[in-house]
C-alpha cells in the first residue's frame, strides 16, 4: 500500500509541528508561545502536548513547565546512529567465511538457548546452514557453552537444576558432572566446542565477544567432521581470535 501524500491526519502533523518547534526553539517554550506561534487550538494543543508527554517524546521542566525534547526522541536518534548488532557483524562474518570457506555465525543468549543473529554460509558443497533466527539449548552448542561458562556460579547452577538435558543426538552432553568439566576448560582456553552434539557430522567452535565486561555473543564456526582436523583447528582458533578482537572494536566505536 503507497502512502498518499496529498493527505494527511490533522492531528498527526499537529504533533509533529510541535516536535519541530520544540526542537527549533533557542529555548524551552512555553505552552502560551506555542498557542500564539502553532495555531493549533488550546484544547488540541493541550491533548497532544500530554500525549507527546505520556509518551516520553517531550519533557516538562517541573519549575518552570517549559517543554524541551524528551528521552525517546534520543532513543530514536540513537538507534538510527547505532546500528543492530547483527548490521554490525555481517560484514565481518562474510570475511571470516572467505578466509576459512566455512560457514560461521554470531549467536547470543535468549532465556536457556543461544539464537543465531547474524551468518554466513560456506559455499562448500558440504557446508552447515545456520539460519538467522534459529535457536538451541545452551549445553548442546558451542555458542551455548560460551554463554555458560561465563554464567556467575550461582546462575550456572540454577540453570543445570532446572535444565532437562535431551539427548538430540547420541553425542548431546546430557551429564551435569561432564558439562561442569567441559565449561572449566572452555574457561581455561577461551574456546568451546559442539562435537556433533546439536547436528550430526557438524562440529562447532566459537569464542565469546566481550565489550566492557558484558557478553554480546559467541562467534562461532560451524564444520563438517570430515573436514575438521588438528591442523584446521589451529587456524581456527586463530581466526576466531583475531575476528572477535576486530569485532570488539567496531562495537566499541558502534557505541
Amino acid at each position: 500500500m503507497k502512502p498518499d501524500l496529498s493527505s494527511s491526519v490533522k492531528s498527526a502533523d499537529r504533533a509533529f509541528d510541535i516536535l519541530e518547534y520544540v526542537a527549533d526553539a533557542a529555548e524551552p517554550p512555553s505552552f502560551s508561545q506555542m498557542l500564539a506561534d502553532l495555531g493549533i487550538p488550546r484544547s488540541s494543543l493541550f491533548h497532544l502536548l500530554n500525549n507527546l508527554l505520556g509518551r516520553r517524546y517531550l519533557d516538562q521542566d517541573p519549575s518552570t513547565e517549559r517543554y524541551r525534547l524528551g528521552d525517546n526522541i534520543r532513543l530514536l536518534a540513537k538507534k538510527i546512529s547505532n546500528p543492530p548488532l547483527a548490521i554490525v557483524v555481517l560484514p565481518f562474518l562474510r570475511r571470516l567465511t572467505g578466509e576459512l570457506n566455512e560457514t560461521s555465525g554470531l549467536y547470543v543468549r535468549v532465556g536457556d538457548e543461544v539464537e543465531a543473529i547474524a551468518s554466513a554460509t560456506s559455499n562448500q558443497a558440504l557446508a552447515y546452514t545456520m539460519k538467522v533466527g534459529e535457536r538451541a539449548p545452551l549445553y548442546a552448542v558451542s555458542g551455548g557453552k560460551i554463554v555458560l561458562a561465563r554464567m556467575p556460579a550461582g546462575d550456572l547452577e540454577a540453570y543445570l537444576r532446572r535444565t532437562k538435558f535431551e539427548a538430540l543426538t547420541p553425542s548431546t552432553i546430557t551429564s551435569r558432572r561432564r558439562l561442569r568439566d567441559e565449561l572449566s576448560a572452555v574457561l581455561e582456553s577461551g574456546f568451546a566446542y559442539s562435537h556433533e552434539e546439536f547436528t550430526p557430522g557438524i562440529i562447532g567452535i566459537a569464542t565469546a565477544i566481550e565489550h566492557d565486561g558484558r557478553l554480546l555473543g559467541a562467534l562461532n564456526l560451524a564444520v563438517p567432521t570430515v573436514r575438521f582436523n588438528q591442523d584446521r583447528e589451529i587456524v581456527f582458533r586463530r581466526q576466531l581470535q583475531s575476528m572477535a578482537a576486530t569485532l570488539v572494536q567496531a562495537i566499541a566505536t558502534r557505541a
